[in-house]
């Protein structure tokens, strides 16, 4: 019998349209943290240095939040996480009023910002199965990370208007806008979703899923420590947490910093033009979504990974001979359509490979090797700007990051999963 959303789809459609706001605020705040810091150091190397620690969180207390998710009520858990980066705008809008708003206070920003989505992140996507038949979880995933991409492309193109209207200033208080609103769906879903051990996957692992919610630092160590010896046992994740760092560490930098240098030095175009081309990241990913909605269910979740990843790279190089925005849309927008052909069937894999008391674990260190190995791409990505043009980083990036795609398949065991 084909998987369905058990209970009414309600709370996953109170959860997507959650992630949506949650991740549109979240858009609005990177476009004006990138610019303004370009701004502010007038310099691509401390941009990327200060990028990096703004994605330092994950690394540094992603693995102990896997912990905590698994401990608490994970819709709580997503409220909180909004309720942070809410009040940390509303502290950089104040400071822009007063027109002391420096570089220090904006990575500040940022590496809270970064915080909080450590914990959103991985309760997000432990909650899924709890809401939703393991056969549906392909479908549910695609459908909550569509969402998430159209704020991806709803958020750059909002942020060009405010910018143009109003100032970039105006980023800030329409982003508390937006986490306040994801705020009262969380608030308004059932209050048993999210709950530890609880739902339809977790009901299959009560006894293994902690239910103390107090803060023992010693406990949660501990519990670190079982749950990634666990991980560790599952074949083939080992292979697949490798493969996302690789990607990452070639792609990301490209992606975060030198789309920005690409938009405004080699192409001369203004910040409306780098949210136009973070827009057209949105408008690619939504479509590579619903073609998984439509038809990821045919495939195996570990082939369609691996063809994503290899297009992750690939669809980078025409970018070799990119110096205007009519070259980089399209590309970008070809670029972008293989992103979900990789955070949906990896999700799914997760999901249905990992015993539900670890799913928070398991997202959680996810999280870790994304936005760790992120960070430390995007320093390399500022050093390396400092020597080569942004089109020959893409290109080198593309090339390294299709080549991790292309020894994936060498793995039959995470191609049939």
């Amino acid at each position: 019998m084909r998987g369905r959303v058990l209970s009414a789809p309600a709370p996953v459609s109170l959860l997507a349209l959650a992630q949506f706001l949650s991740q549109f605020g979240d858009s609005l705040f990177q476009i004006a943290f990138l610019w303004l810091l370009l701004d502010l150091t007038g310099s691509k190397s401390v941009t990327g240095l200060a990028a990096t620690v703004s994605y330092l969180p994950p690394l540094v207390l992603g693995l102990a939040a896997g912990v905590l998710v698994d401990r608490w009520d994970r819709r709580r858990v997503l409220i909180g996480a909004d309720l942070a980066r809410a009040a940390l705008l509303g502290v950089l809008a104040l400071l822009w009023g007063l027109r002391v708003l420096t570089a220090p206070w904006l990575v500040s920003a940022a590496f809270g910002m970064a915080t909080a989505a450590v914990m959103f992140n991985p309760s997000r996507d432990s909650l899924l199965p709890e809401i939703v038949e393991v056969g549906a979880l392909t479908r549910a995933n695609a459908w909550v990370q569509s969402s998430q991409q159209l704020a991806f492309l709803i958020g750059p193109l909002a942020a060009s208007l405010i910018i143009d209207q109003r100032g970039i200033g105006a980023v800030f208080p329409a982003g508390i806008a937006l986490f306040g609103g994801s705020m009262a769906l969380l608030v308004a879903m059932p209050a048993r979703a999210g709950a530890a051990g609880g739902g339809a996957a977790g009901s299959k692992a009560e006894d293994a899923a902690p239910t103390d919610p107090r803060l023992r630092p010693h406990a949660i160590l501990a519990e670190l420590g079982t749950g990634l010896r666990e991980l560790w046992r599952i074949p083939p994740l080992p292979f697949l947490y490798l493969l996302t760092a690789l990607d990452n560490l070639f792609i990301m930098g490209a992606s975060v910093l030198g789309l920005v240098v690409l938009v405004r030095e080699t192409i001369g175009g203004t910040a409306a033009d780098y949210a136009l081309a973070e827009a057209t990241y949105g408008v690619g990913m939504v479509a590579g979504s619903l073609v998984v909605v439509r038809w990821g269910a045919r495939w195996a979740s570990g082939t369609l990974l691996l063809v994503g990843i290899t297009l992750d790279g690939l669809t980078y190089l025409p970018l070799l001979a990119c110096r205007s925005m009519t070259t980089l849309i399209p590309t970008l927008l070809v670029h972008s359509f293989a992103i979900p052909l990789i955070t949906v069937p990896r999700a799914t894999i997760l999901q249905r490979i990992v015993p539900p008391h670890l799913t928070g674990r398991a997202f959680a260190l996810l999280s870790v090797v994304v936005f760790g190995v992120t960070a430390l791409s995007c320093g390399l990505a500022g050093v390396a700007m400092d020597h080569v043009t942004a089109p020959v980083l893409f290109a080198v990036a593309g090339a390294l990051g299709g080549v991790t795609g292309i020894v994936g398949f060498l793995s039959p065991r995470l191609r049939r999963l």
